[in-house]
């Protein structure tokens, strides 16, 4: 998904969850490697620490003001922390302005989501989830269905469910 929001132009950030603070991080064929190297910014949470792999720097200058939206309305990228209320939107502003925050995890944000089954059903996903892309046939759950590569219309439904930011 990322990948083909960044070949439309788009600037992707995406936060990965580690729940059991296990992960490593920017390792070739990890996660966070693997979408950094497509050209997205990518923050890993876990209960002990964040680490966050910007492919630009934090303090200012128009590589920081690079989302499709502040393009074509030439604005200039200001963070306003005091309007931040919670862990996850300060954790976006360091990523800049961006179109699409990808969010893999952190199943209890009360946001909406698009659980990926890929050949096997978690069903402990079932009830976080609005929405499902997956390659099993005999798969019944209330929610949008999509299959994996029904990509146009996988991004159709977020951008009419997502969260604004």
């Amino acid at each position: 998904m990322a990948k083909e929001l960044i070949s439309r132009g788009f600037k992707v950030a995406i936060t990965k969850h580690d729940p059991g603070d296990k992960a490593k991080f920017d390792y070739p064929g990890k996660d966070s490697y693997i979408y950094s190297s497509i050209g997205a910014d990518v923050a890993v949470v876990s209960p002990n620490r964040t680490s966050i792999f910007l492919k630009s720097g934090l303090f200012g200058g128009s590589d920081r003001i690079n989302s499709q939206l502040h393009k074509d309305k030439n604005e200039k990228f200001e963070p306003n922390l005091d309007n931040f209320g919670s862990e996850l939107e300060i954790l976006a502003a360091y990523f800049g302005e961006f179109d699409y925050l990808l969010i893999e995890g952190l199943k209890s944000l009360k946001l909406p989501r698009i659980t990926i089954f890929r050949d096997e059903v978690i069903d402990d996903f079932i009830p976080f989830s609005d929405a499902f892309a997956t390659n099993i046939a005999e798969f019944s759950a209330d929610g949008d269905k999509f299959g994996l590569d029904d990509i146009d219309d996988i991004i159709k439904w977020i951008d009419k469910n997502a969260k604004r930011v």
